[in-house]
């Protein structure tokens, strides 16, 4: 059956069955994904992906329903499924079907460069990306990983309140894990790319960012426990947001789960500290014009210069605290209900470079690498106790790789604590971003 005709039966029968008002969401995509280990082709999928959901509002209850398949039998299963959902609804929630807004940003989401992708060519560049790393140097023992992945989808919205969305976007990425080895011992690094085209690509300089980076680790050792002045890289911070963004979430808010419950208009952070989500990013993981349940979206600062100015919200937390949806209500798959999310989230980048960074330290370390961020992180508390890898710095410059020290903290302390921002902001294969921050009061523990 096609999709439109689906579409009107599904909301004609909907209507006779009693439901007040009704919803579809779909979601139609594809995705090759190719690994390849000592020059042969070790992985390659293709995959095509469609389904749908069904919501609507019966008794005042929101009942929900999903499927792969587009003909008369699944209407009738969504509509049942869906009042059967309804009924075991216990909570006085309110739920709602977005009417829609007057406009819509554009946003660019989809690349024509990547339109009818070739694999053989993504075969080509994966064993050259292999290639390129294995012979950068005679110190690379090893790859543990090298792989090139495409994905597209086209996605809707369409309700009987008459909004009618569709959006499509689609995204290459490729990476490479070296592995270096000497005589103190063995190290990785990765090299990578987000890509809009296969001509970004560019397997020497990927392997290269991969080698140089395990060839820098090499040699690390433990230092002395304590406080010490140290700067957060980049891509270290980046991990540090993504395991606390929940903290932003306004459902986590209202259900506890955020200590920063009620503290819109308080400073958060320090002052030179502003946290964006932009959902309009050119190139972003995260861009759309529209979250899931229809609402239009927009650049917000959730902190501006230090001060919390609100958290995320979907139609529901938004209506619970009596302000507008910030346009965060997003959902994990076709067949997930729609929670609170953050889009492209990151930390405005400063003016500083690195070794500006760097000359504010006469005794302190970088922190590059962290690990252990889900069972050593407490997104409530915002307590972190984190094995971690970086460089020694003395009189501004680095001195030796550090490991096996473990870095302890609190998130909202560290925000309150930075005190200088980096203008090297990146967004390493993720749609949080963040440039590298110099914080004081962190402590560490060695040997």
């Amino acid at each position: 059956m096609e999709f439109l005709q689906f579409k009107n039966l599904l909301f004609e029968k909907a209507k006779i069955a009693r439901f007040d008002e009704c919803e579809i969401y779909f979601s139609d995509g594809e995705s090759i994904s190719i690994s390849v280990y000592e020059g042969e082709v070790e992985k390659y999928n293709l995959a095509k992906s469609f389904g749908l959901s069904f919501r609507g509002k019966i008794n005042n209850k929101m009942g929900y329903s999903y499927t792969e398949i587009l003909d008369e039998v699944a209407i009738d299963m969504l509509i049942n499924s869906a009042k059967n959902s309804a009924t075991l609804i216990e909570n006085d929630d309110e739920t709602f079907i977005y009417v829609g807004d007057k406009t819509y940003s554009e946003v660019k989401t989809y690349s024509k460069e990547l339109e009818n992708i070739d694999p053989g060519k993504m075969i080509d560049l994966a064993l050259d990306l292999e290639k390129e790393a294995k012979n950068y140097c005679d110190k690379v023992v090893n790859i543990n990983g090298c792989k090139i992945s495409y994905s597209s989808s086209n996605y809707g919205i369409y309700n009987t309140k008459g909004l009618e969305l569709n959006n499509k976007d689609n995204i290459l990425t490729s990476y490479v894990v070296p592995v270096v080895e000497d005589e103190s011992g063995k190290n990785d690094g990765v090299g990578y790319v987000v890509a809009s085209s296969l001509d970004e690509v560019k397997p020497r300089e990927m392997a290269a960012q991969g080698v140089e980076e395990a060839l820098s680790k090499l040699g690390g050792k433990s230092i002395p426990s304590g406080s010490y002045k140290t700067i957060i890289y980049n891509e270290a911070m980046v991990q540090l947001l993504e395991t606390f963004a929940s903290t932003f979430s306004g459902d986590a808010a209202q259900k506890g789960l955020s200590l920063l419950k009620g503290k819109e208009g308080d400073m958060i952070a320090s002052p030179i500290v502003t946290i964006v989500d932009d959902p309009l990013m050119e190139g972003g993981l995260a861009s759309a014009p529209f979250d899931d349940e229809g609402v239009a979206t927009f650049t917000k600062e959730l902190v501006y210069e230090g001060k919390l100015n609100t958290l995320l919200h979907n139609l529901k937390t938004a209506h619970k605290q009596g302000v507008k949806s910030t346009g965060n209500g997003f959902k994990a798959s076709y067949a997930s209900s729609v929670n609170v999310s953050e889009s492209n989230l990151y930390l405005r980048k400063g003016e500083k470079s690195f070794e500006d960074l760097m000359k504010e330290i006469n005794e302190g370390v970088i922190i590059t690498d962290l690990a252990g961020l889900h069972s050593g992180a407490n997104t409530v508390s915002g307590d972190f106790s984190l094995a971690a890898k970086g460089f020694y710095v003395e009189n501004g410059k680095k001195t030796f790789p550090v490991e096996q020290i473990t870095l302890a903290g609190n998130y909202f302390d560290l925000l309150k604590n930075i005190v200088a921002i980096g203008n090297d902001l990146k967004f390493p294969m993720s749609n949080v971003g963040s440039p590298s921050v110099l914080v004081t009061g962190l402590s560490i523990a060695g040997k």
